[in-house]
């Protein structure tokens, strides 16, 4: 559905806040109030569900070490990062609007997409917390928790970078293989799609496309996507979309330009562009004309 100019330039707004750190601030006036409100009302908790998205803000990974996995997001997306201002070592990649966050755990063997993040509004943790009790859903802290096979999403009412971020400077030399314009969608495999597609249509509301990629739901201007993991596959964030600017994307030379970087080119039903990281992270690459990238026609 085309939305309107109002409702186009209020989801623009709310993503580019995301981007800047502007919505750091209303994170913080969320968080005192989910800390504050022992007892949110019945309307307030009625309320969390279907959750009001405005669209996928980031993803959050964990790779073995982060500082190569920071250099190649770095060269592929956006050479200058931000990290966490103390330890442990965390890197951000922005991609205009939102980010890639890279934590690090020495005990892994390859990364993982271990959650994503949808901005809503009207989200409070407090109440939210309320209502997933009651409707027998995992738990988890940070605005996070799980589905019914255990993958993460985060809600958070303003996005953008912490105030515990700093600039971290560029840690690769020259500029991005690609102009990033934010998140298209994500792609999580199941070991129940009737019962996840149930989930998900509680948790964010509206009726889910399907086609031979797997079941959407539209999320803002943003899409959230499930597909039934094959056999021996373990459920997971598979990967995630990245819109990028499609004047000057060579999708040929880009592709040999990421083998160059270590990445494995996945061939597959994607029409976008599929690649693994070195780590090992599944990402997708989609050109766009940024005039149209709001339902804009």
């Amino acid at each position: 559905m085309v939305e309107t100019f109002d409702e186009d330039r209020r989801v623009r707004r709310r993503l580019l806040q995301g981007a800047l750190g502007l919505g750091a601030l209303h994170l913080a006036a969320g968080n005192a109030r989910a800390q504050t409100d022992a007892k949110p009302s019945e309307a307030l908790v009625a309320s969390q569900m279907p959750v009001k998205g405005v669209g996928l803000e980031h993803i959050g990974t964990t790779v073995k070490d982060v500082t190569p996995s920071a250099k190649f997001f770095g060269r592929v997306f956006n050479t200058f990062l931000y990290k966490e201002k103390d330890p442990p070592l965390r890197y951000y990649v922005t991609l205009d609007p939102g980010y890639i966050a890279i934590g690090g755990n020495e005990s892994r063997t390859t990364g993982v997409i271990d959650h994503d993040c949808v901005l809503a509004d009207g989200y409070d943790r407090a109440a939210m917390a309320v209502r997933l009790e009651r409707e027998g859903f995992a738990q988890g802290n940070r605005g996070i928790f799980g589905d019914p096979d255990g993958l993460r999403l985060q809600l958070l009412t303003g996005g953008g970078l912490a105030a515990t971020t700093e600039p971290a400077g560029r840690l690769v030399d020259g500029e991005p293989l690609v102009r990033p314009r934010g998140l298209h969608r994500v792609l999580r495999l199941v070991t129940d799609v009737e019962r996840s597609t149930a989930f998900y249509r509680k948790m964010l509301g509206g009726e889910p496309q399907t086609d031979a990629e797997g079941t959407w739901f539209k999320v803002g201007p943003t899409r959230f996507g499930i597909r039934l993991a094959r056999a021996g596959e373990t459920p997971r964030i598979d990967r995630f979309c990245v819109n990028v600017a499609a004047g000057g994307y060579d999708r040929d030379a880009v592709a040999k330009s990421l083998a160059g970087l270590g990445a494995t080119i996945v061939k597959d039903d994607s029409p976008f562009l599929h690649f693994q990281s070195p780590d090992g992270i599944g990402v997708e690459l989609r050109p766009v004309d940024p005039a149209k990238l709001w339902d804009r026609t």
